[in-house]
């Protein structure tokens, strides 16, 4: 697993174009854009998860190389919760992120700031919210970002990340940190991003594999074709929303159906919330049974649900049908947290 610290580095990568990898001729729009100081230039970056926001910030030589701040590869601060737990407030969503852009600020030169591009990547937590909720909350953004800061941005550098992007960008990211990138697909290196409302997974698949690969039933395709470091890829990405972290705790609570679950630990009788739902959650009088949890646990992710294809994850999905792409992989964000609590 990547050291932690190198997993704040992906953040860049959920916004900037993949185009950024592609050719020489592809680089030149954002090249100009980020070399417009002749020997450094910064890249402001906001991650709006289901659980925080966190700003990264960083510095680039005049061959896009990463340069530290201070002592770190990158200027890192975050704040919770989510923006989407704002869900009726857009102006308090803003304003949660002014303690990220206040820091963004003191570690950008000054003279730089109308230079730097700022952007934001939203992901599940905000997919989620009905109505025009989300919109609201981003323009709420926007205005903050124009209205109180020099950074420069564009409406459109402000926005939510579909799941697929989310699974591709850090396929990107990781194989680029690996130096994969250019390779044949049977190097690359597979990927699981957990964040608190999705999952993503990702990993190249062969030509044989992409030219028989279903479409999902939404009409979707399953992979998509990406030409990195001069090398065309088939990429499988799939992103199970409300199977993050602490949406898929919800659905275990959903599946229970306020009945005393298994899963609990003895003598806990208390409330889970999440998505402004409150969940009751009660241990049974037999106390928590490992067996009884798995079985609820197989029933959230819907393992009968029909599977249309050879081969299926959960919930109907297919799975990508496997291969050299897969033989190693990353599994990153909440999988960290969580491994690292004490």
């Amino acid at each position: 697993m990547l050291n932690k610290n190198v997993f704040t580095f992906l953040a860049i990568f959920l916004v900037l174009p993949l185009s950024f990898f592609s050719s020489a001729n592809a680089n030149k729009p954002l090249r100009r854009h980020l070399l417009s100081h002749e020997s450094e230039s910064y890249a402001v970056i906001f991650d709006a998860g289901s659980t925080g926001s966190r700003v990264h910030v960083f510095r680039f030589n005049e061959n896009l190389e990463l340069l530290p701040i201070g002592k770190n590869i990158e200027f890192y601060l975050a704040t919770n919760p989510g923006l989407s737990s704002y869900a009726d407030d857009p102006k308090a969503a803003a304003n949660s992120l002014e303690p990220l852009l206040e820091g963004a600020e003191g570690a950008v030169p000054k003279e730089l700031q109308s230079e730097t591009p700022l952007e934001l990547g939203a992901t599940a937590g905000l997919r989620m919210l009905k109505g025009d909720a989300a919109e609201k909350i981003l323009q709420a953004v926007r205005d903050l970002v124009k209205n109180e800061s020099t950074f420069h941005t564009k409406d459109q550098w402000i926005s939510i990340l579909d799941g697929t992007q989310e699974g591709s960008y850090m396929w990107v990211a990781i194989n680029y940190l690996l130096g994969n990138l250019g390779k044949n697909y049977r190097s690359t290196t597979a990927t699981i991003d957990l964040g608190g409302g999705s999952v993503q997974m990702a990993y190249a698949i062969s030509k044989e594999q992409f030219a028989n690969a279903p479409q999902n039933i939404d009409g979707e395709p399953y992979v998509q074709e990406k030409h990195l470091m001069s090398t065309d890829y088939n990429l499988y990405v799939h992103s199970y929303l409300n199977y993050g972290q602490l949406a898929g705790r919800a659905e275990i609570f959903k599946a229970s159906r306020n009945y005393s679950n298994p899963c609990a630990l003895e003598g806990y009788d208390g409330y889970y919330s999440y998505g402004g739902v409150d969940y009751k959650v009660k241990a049974p009088p037999s106390g928590t049974s490992l067996k009884k949890c798995r079985a609820l646990t197989r029933k959230a992710l819907k393992i009968r649900a029909p599977c249309n294809y050879k081969n299926c994850t959960f919930n109907g999905v297919w799975n990508g049908g496997g291969g050299a792409g897969t033989k190693t992989v990353h599994a990153s964000s909440f999988f960290y947290d969580i491994g690292a609590q004490d």
